[in-house]
């Protein structure tokens, strides 16, 4: 079938759709859909909720747990040990199929009888990580979030393999890593972004398997340089000391210094590497055949995927978080270990296979319309079936389906083929992961159908002033754990932890004078979000397919030049 202009039902834009995307969903047996791409990953990501976290009581022992879910949702809402029990598997929930209804109303009303879990994780694969979200694998772990087999990490987002750091978003296989953002295999990082393979360094750009190098930018092999400049080891040293980067104002007033220079100096068209082939997107590394993607690493094959952050992805499309050995997946948002065979489903795992509008289903197999169930098979509405009768009684819902679909009150039609429907995933659209990737105003969410929270938590009662903390480490007492600290931003108390506390003794770094939040802001607003642009490269002006908008002050290089000037 040859390529395809269609108007998405939601922002109506018009999109294309090309002829290997319809030979796709010839192959999976769905119809092409009526959204836009940019509208189904925003409808996907408004049904998880990673970074947005309160205070509520368990449903069922009524223990203090933190949740996904605000205290003012109406759920049933369990602590991570009652919903993980065996004592129940969401059978008891079970509802008929009845054809007289619309079939995503019949799936709403059963979402609303299920308890649900307070956290995202794969409980039994963590130690000691009771206070983080969308997690597994790891130990020791605070307040991190989107993260697997890390260890002793503080205030971390996005990361695989990260041991020994603190406040870090996109880290990988790295260990004693501090205020960095994209990294692999690095040690001793600080204050820098997008580097690989590289051993102390601070406030670096761009660096490839460099050792000893400060405010550095797309430097490859070097040591002992000082804004680029090569320095002796003993002239490097005795600069670094004159730094005072134990210092808090030391810190302030180089990063200004920094982050100036960086500008000065060329950005690659996308953050990606050379072990890529075909690809299209940004932060895509690894992989091959792959297009439109953001935030993807070991993937074949794929398209309109994003937060694929563990390698294994094949023949996935419209699939958001993330991977680890999965294969064709459409329509699906954190589903991942060993899933297979899965489409419009959210929160399956592990090994869900055949899984079809189902949201929080473990070990889901061949179950359809489920919600909040465990280790069933050939279940539609949380009731089990033969596999005969599963296999009959899923057909004729597919059918009733594009005949009587679901309509919201927007008038959009919510047939066969289409995600879950805004608010399935009972957050609102500034608590959920969507604002955080693809932020909007109260007015444009509401416009497009979504709701908001107006609430703000309450705030405490501070003991010390942001101006009051210490400059240095050496100066700081284990008495600072005892303080409720106002953060010199947004005025709000904070405190600082144990763990968090030993690692900046152990790195000779400064207590923050910002509280967690602001601090993961800052990092957040310097990474680029998903959308790619059209521009010229400032060298040759041949047009790129960028991350950076055109009018963006960034001097960026297509490929081609930016690796024949720095590799």
């Amino acid at each position: 079938m040859e390529a395809q202009t269609e108007n998405c039902q939601n922002c109506k834009k018009d999109f294309t759709i090309d002829a290997q995307d319809f030979n796709y969903y010839e192959k999976i047996k769905v119809p092409p859909p009526t959204w836009c791409p940019e509208c189904r990953m925003t409808r996907r990501l408004s049904c998880a909720n990673s970074w947005s976290l309160f205070w509520r009581n368990c449903n069922k022992c009524e223990k203090r747990m933190l949740s996904m879910y605000s205290p003012e949702k109406k759920l049933i809402v369990y602590c991570q040990p009652c919903w993980w029990a065996d004592d129940w598997d969401g059978t008891e929930y079970s509802m008929d199929y009845d054809e007289s209804r619309p079939f995503f109303t019949q799936l709403k009303e059963l979402a609303l009888r299920t308890p649900y879990s307070s956290l995202e994780t794969l409980y039994a694969s963590l130690k000691n990580c009771d206070y983080s979200n969308s997690i597994a694998y790891s130990k020791n772990c605070f307040m991190v979030i989107w993260a697997d087999f890390c260890e002793n990490v503080y205030y971390s987002s996005i990361l695989n393999g990260l041991k020994w750091s603190s406040d870090c978003l996109r880290g990988w296989e790295s260990e004693l890593c501090y205020e960095s953002t994209g990294f692999i295999r690095s040690y001793r990082a600080f204050f820098s972004e997008d580097f690989d393979d590289c051993v102390d360094v601070w406030f670096s750009r761009n660096c490839y398997n460099c050792t000893n190098c400060i405010g550095c930018v797309n430097l490859r092999g070097e040591s002992y340089c000082i804004f680029n400049v090569k320095y002796s080891k003993e002239e490097y040293a005795k600069k670094l000391k004159e730094f005072g980067f134990d210092s808090w104002g030391g810190l302030q007033k180089f990063e200004k210094e920094a982050r100036k220079f960086w500008l000065t100096k060329p950005y690659r068209e996308f953050h990606g590497n050379s072990f890529n082939l075909n690809v299209t997107g940004e932060h895509v590394y690894v992989s091959k055949n792959s297009k439109e993607c953001y935030i993807l690493n070991g993937a074949e094959n794929c398209k309109w995927c994003q937060m694929i952050t563990v390698d294994g992805s094949k023949d996935c499309m419209d699939y958001t978080g993330w991977g680890n050995q999965v294969e064709l997946l459409y329509e699906c948002l954190q589903v991942g270990d060993g899933a297979s065979g899965c489409k419009f489903a959210s929160h399956c795992f592990p090994d869900a296979l055949d899984t079809e509008y189902c949201h929080w289903a473990i070990s889901s197999k061949n179950n359809f319309g489920c919600v909040n169930l465990k280790r069933k098979s050939y279940s539609i509405l949380n009731k089990q079936y033969s596999k005969e009768e599963f296999e009959k009684l899923k057909e004729k819902i597919i059918a009733d389906m594009k005949n009587n679909p679901y309509t919201d009150e927007k008038g959009r039609i919510w047939s066969y083929g289409e995600f879950f429907s805004l608010g399935f995933g009972n957050f609102d659209y500034n608590n959920s992961n969507a604002n955080k990737f693809l932020s909007k105003t109260k007015e444009e969410a509401a416009a497009l159908g979504y709701s908001w929270n107006d609430t703000v938590n309450p705030g405490v009662q501070c003991s010390m002033k942001s101006e009051a903390l210490p400059q240095t480490i050496a100066e700081t007492g284990d008495s600072i754990l005892q303080e409720i600290i106002e953060c010199v931003s947004c005025k709000r108390g904070y405190k600082i932890v144990q763990g968090e506390l030993d690692l900046l003794r152990k790195m000779n770094l400064p207590v923050p004078h910002e509280c967690p939040k602001c601090r993961e802001n800052r990092r957040f607003d310097r990474m680029n979000r998903p959308g790619m642009y059209h521009r010229s490269c400032a060298k040759c002006e041949k047009e790129i397919y960028t991350p950076y908008a055109p009018e963006r002050p960034e001097i960026v290089y297509c490929v081609k030049c930016y690796q024949g000037e720095f590799l």
